[in-house]
């Protein structure tokens, strides 16, 4: 029989689960829509019902395990979405789940006011995006839900306790709490009482990589798996994205999905005097990540996309766009400027007025991927000033490596190599596969290189490059 593990994949939008080798190779994958509800507590929440998230999960690792009858799964483990968490009560049952785009905490940021003290513990601005003001938010209207607690977890970390009875807080998703001390690696008692959050409610902190223990009996029964299947603590999806492309200390990692992490690996944690990026806990005990972000990049594209292309696949959309010469139409579009955590509000293209003859749907769609393109570069250079490279190359996974305009507009941008390795559309569920490897100490094959988009000297995307920084400079003046 061959050999895989049973990965838990909980994103911002879907909820999936893969059987993959112990090589890297998904076998197969189940997903679901994952359904979000609001309450009249707050102007901008979400959350989501556990205890149903649970069996839905269940159900999915039942379909999926069905489709791979033939492997034998060594262990299970779980990632998710960062800043997403699930309340516990007393007896240690589910109360309710907050995505990472809940923001019930957002009357109350301006309540937290030593912003030096908290971005040099937690490396991180005050922000409703984290989990301490989701939980502020409760306490301050949701009297109901904040008298049951007694804990919380990441939901990476709450899958795992589902799994095995056992609760902990792994680190690399700790650092998404801003109760976290990053450096040191522990809770912090002065962040709570800043926050005005109960420190007894944290968990144990234990890393990624670790075995949990073995799964429950009645799980195991009813997934048809041996009661000796072990559970291996995951992680934050975006750091288990940039482990499976097995990145070196000084290697920076573009995690192309929804939003666009722009992330380097280094052996300690960084705090940057101007807060122009976060210093988070990578999934390898003593490592950090820097992290600058491009905000919502694949899903102005996949949206627009609607609008230009309805009937075509991206593919033939690429054909399309490689086909323009020297394009000359910008857009802005909701990318962000992460050093000034400066989103946009509005957005839209920009033209030479009167319109060309010439002027296609292609023409908008260059400008949608040019803004990502645009956006990662800047990010990209902030990064470099906070922390220099001499690298002459930079690793990129997720879903906006699977066409070839993205990444080599980004080629040319930053003039460097992009090399794009194997299992990259699944970069999270690759990085879960090494973790689990690591734990029951199998070797992991090096993965190879499957394209590398080499730069060339581009003067006009330079030019368009400044044209797109005026325009979305004047946007944001609005």
């Amino acid at each position: 029989m061959k050999k895989g593990y049973l990965i838990v994949d909980i994103s911002t939008g879907n909820a999936s689960v893969g059987v993959a080798s112990i090589f890297g190779e998904v076998l197969a994958l189940e997903s679901s829509v994952i359904q979000y509800q609001k309450d009249a507590d707050f102007p901008d929440n979400h959350f989501f019902q556990s205890q149903q998230m649970w069996e839905d999960t269940v159900q999915l690792m039942k379909q999926v395990l069905k489709k791979t009858a033939d492997v034998e799964i060594l262990a299970i483990s779980s990632t998710s979405q960062r800043q997403g968490i699930v309340l516990l009560d007393s007896q240690g049952h589910s109360l309710i789940g907050f995505p990472n785009i809940d923001n019930r905490g957002l009357e109350w940021e301006s309540d937290i006011k030593d912003f030096e003290k908290v971005y040099g513990l937690t490396g991180r601005w005050i922000s409703t995006l984290f989990s301490a003001l989701k939980l502020r938010g409760v306490k301050e209207r949701q009297h109901h839900i904040w008298e049951k607690t007694a804990a919380f977890t990441s939901i990476s970390d709450w899958i795992g306790y589902e799994c095995t009875g056992n609760l902990v807080y792994e680190p690399s998703q700790a650092s998404e709490t801003s109760l976290f001390d990053v450096g040191q690696g522990k809770w912090s008692k002065e962040l709570c009482h800043l926050y005005g959050i109960e420190y007894d409610w944290l968990p144990e902190i234990r890393e990624s990589g670790s075995v949990l223990g073995k799964i429950k009996p009645e799980l195991a029964k009813e997934l048809q798996l041996s009661p000796e299947t072990l559970f291996i603590v995951g992680g934050a999806d975006t750091q288990l994205a940039v482990k499976g492309t097995q990145p070196e200390v000084g290697d920076i990692v573009i995690v192309s999905g929804t939003t666009t992490p722009i992330i380097k690996v280094v052996d300690s944690y960084t705090v940057d005097h101007s807060a122009r990026c976060w210093g988070n806990r990578y999934v390898d005990p003593n490592k950090f990540v820097i992290e600058t972000n491009a905000g919502v990049s694949g899903l102005n594209y996949q949206r627009l996309k609607k609008v230009f292309f309805p009937d075509k696949d991206y593919a033939e959309i690429e054909d399309e766009v490689l086909k323009l010469q020297n394009p000359t139409c910008v857009a802005s579009f909701g990318t962000l400027v992460f050093d000034k955590n400066l989103p946009l509000s509005k957005g839209g293209f920009l033209l030479d007025a009167p319109a060309h003859q010439d002027l296609t749907a292609a023409d908008f769609v260059f400008a949608i991927v040019f803004d990502i393109a645009c956006s990662i570069k800047h990010n990209f250079d902030v990064l470099l000033d906070i922390s220099p490279s001499e690298k002459n190359f930079v690793l990129g996974c997720g879903g906006g490596f699977q066409g070839k305009v993205l990444p080599q507009l980004l080629a040319n941008l930053l003039q460097k190599e992009i090399r794009i390795k194997q299992e990259y559309m699944q970069a999270s569920i690759a990085g879960s596969v090494i973790i689990c490897n690591e734990a029951l100490q199998i070797e992991n094959p090096c993965k190879s290189v499957l394209q590398t988009f080499a730069p060339t000297n581009n003067e006009h995307l330079h030019t368009l490059y400044q044209k797109w920084s005026a325009f979305r400079s004047k946007i944001n003046e609005r």
